[in-house]
């Protein structure tokens, strides 16, 4: 082998090695550190790329099911003043089975009638209050195209969107409720003159807790609906997270043992071009 001394290409090969392992070992240290074994995008373009995407559609998919359970909250709160309205209704219907027997006299009906007409009231106020973040919700006047939910990470509508229908927000109160002939307000009046009248009003009081019922189950299958969608996301946010772990998640196990590795070439190439460096000074002996 010639001995030269203006260039040691032994000792270049030995940097060049002692530079690759220290690179090694601050990327299986970076790795370590962070869980990750994709920190930028020279590690990987492509797994970036993909892991990317991936944590986009994890992302808008937690966001979907934040909108489901708004969803579902709003028609819980439909649901809850439904039930005070039918309450209401039962205890109206009470009255005008009450008000059927023939006992009772005018000063007896006329109390039944007021505590009926309160009722009434009641109804009225609870479907002009019903509100969710501002949008009526019983009145007929906030949501006559029903309400859209983004269910889904993405655009397209008939993947990625529920909508709760109009008639669930339909108007619902005393001039709506009751029988095609005689509404709850209307008929309140006469209902409570005689027995004949009362008996007459319990027919527009059952269509009246029908109408509500019916309501009601429009209401539970939307739910229901709305709850397969949210397990179907969190089904979906299980895979993706799983197949982005695979693509970035670091092993750290199979880390700490490339770190040892790396480390024990750097110090192996550290002390082999220190050994290098000295090898030009043979040329002395030469001289000599």
């Amino acid at each position: 082998m010639a001995i030269i001394v203006n260039t040691n290409v032994t000792a270049l090969r030995m940097r060049s090695s002692l530079n690759n392992a220290t690179n090694a070992l601050n990327n299986s240290l970076l790795r370590m550190s962070t869980g990750y074994k994709i920190n930028s995008a020279k590690d990987d373009a492509a797994g970036l790329y993909l892991a990317t995407n991936l944590n986009v559609q994890i992302s808008g998919s937690q966001v979907a099911q934040d909108n489901i359970a708004t969803g579902t909250n709003v028609l819980q709160t439909i649901e809850g003043d439904l039930d005070v309205m039918m309450d209401s209704l039962y205890r109206i219907r009470d009255l005008a089975v009450q008000a059927s027997n023939g006992i009772y006299d005018a000063t007896a009906l006329s109390a039944m009638e007021d505590e009926a007409t309160a009722r009434l009231d009641e109804i009225d106020r609870i479907s002009a209050a019903s509100n969710f973040n501002g949008l009526k919700l019983l009145d007929g006047t906030g949501l006559t195209n029903g309400l859209r939910l983004q269910v889904g990470p993405n655009a397209d509508e008939a993947a990625n969107a529920i909508t709760i229908e109009a008639e669930v927000f339909e108007k619902i109160d005393s001039t709506t409720l009751g029988s095609a002939g005689t509404k709850l307000r209307t008929g309140v009046t006469t209902a409570f003159g005689d027995p004949e009248e009362a008996a007459k009003y319990l027919d527009a009081v059952d269509e009246a807790i029908d109408m509500i019922n019916t309501r009601k189950a429009t209401i539970g299958a939307t739910q229901n609906r709305l709850d397969a969608a949210n397990a179907s996301l969190t089904t979906t946010i299980e895979n993706t997270s799983a197949a982005m772990s695979t693509i970035m998640d670091a092993d750290i196990a199979e880390e700490a043992a490339e770190y040892t590795k790396q480390q024990i070439l750097q110090q192996t190439s550290s002390t082999l071009l220190v050994q290098a460096n000295q090898l030009p000074a043979l040329a002395l002996t030469l001289i000599q």
